[in-house]
């Protein structure tokens, strides 16, 4: 959209900051939006050299909210002790198919580290929490929100994901999909049609098969959640990093 563009250029002026890479997450980018689906941008972005040398704790985001625009920043140094701790909203952030500015030496170089840094079983157990959460609210239900169903279903095929597979997810619900049945593929994308063509408040009947399928996984993750594997790196790679980024930023 022309105006996250403009919004993008006017925070950096306006804070003083440069912007590194800007994208869509949420349900725009996951591949599953409703008619009504808000903008979810989250964008990177960092100071001049000096303003980290302060002794003084300052903030380390941005936020603009306006409408159906949910745009957030956060500021580089949080980003490299984010990725230290293999966070799962940041590393994703990287796999969004919808991109609205990308300095391309930062981006190849953080994607990079992502994968120097990328702990399975971190981004595994922030999924398999997310999904634990939506089925407990979803269960017993007769009727429910598609929204919280598309969010149960990505959270389980990221757990699925990373048991079969130890890497870096998709982001979208699409490639998420590659290792699940044909037949399972079709019944999801066949939701993902309704849920393009209704608002989020609207109810959907409880699908039983889908149910089954679903608590199959539950089932498989708990007897493969264990040994996923970890990153042992430590920050060596980060302070790099982080030094060449501020100091090619310094103030004249």
């Amino acid at each position: 959209m022309e105006n996250i563009s403009k919004i993008l250029t006017g925070t950096e002026e306006r804070k003083n900051v440069k912007i590194l890479y800007a994208c869509e997450t949420g349900s725009r980018a996951w591949g599953f939006p409703s008619p009504d689906s808000d903008y979810d941008v989250r964008f990177i972005y960092m100071h001049k050299r000096d303003w980290y040398l302060s002794l003084a704790q300052r903030k380390d985001t941005i936020e603009h909210m306006d409408g159906d625009l949910d745009i957030t920043g956060w500021d580089l140094r949080k980003c490299l002790v984010l990725l230290k701790k293999s966070n799962a909203p940041l590393i994703e952030r990287f796999q969004s198919p919808i991109s609205y500015y990308a300095d391309e030496t930062f981006k190849k170089e953080f994607k990079e580290l992502i994968n120097q840094y990328y702990s399975p079983t971190a981004v595994f157990y922030h999924h398999y929490s997310l999904a634990h959460k939506f089925w407990e609210e979803l269960k017993d239900k007769e009727e429910i929100k598609l929204k919280s169903y598309f969010y149960l279903i990505r959270s389980l095929l990221s757990c699925n994901w990373i048991v079969k597979n130890k890497s870096v997810l998709p982001m979208d619900i699409e490639g998420l999909m590659t290792l699940i049945s044909t037949e399972r593929r079709d019944e999801v994308r066949d939701l993902i049609k309704l849920k393009a063509s209704v608002d989020e408040k609207y109810l959907h009947k409880k699908d039983e098969s889908l149910n089954e399928w679903i608590k199959g996984l539950f089932e498989l993750f708990d007897s493969s959640k264990d040994n996923l594997g970890v990153s042992k790196a430590d920050n060596s790679l980060l302070n790099e990093f982080f030094l060449k980024m501020v100091n090619a930023n310094a103030d004249n």
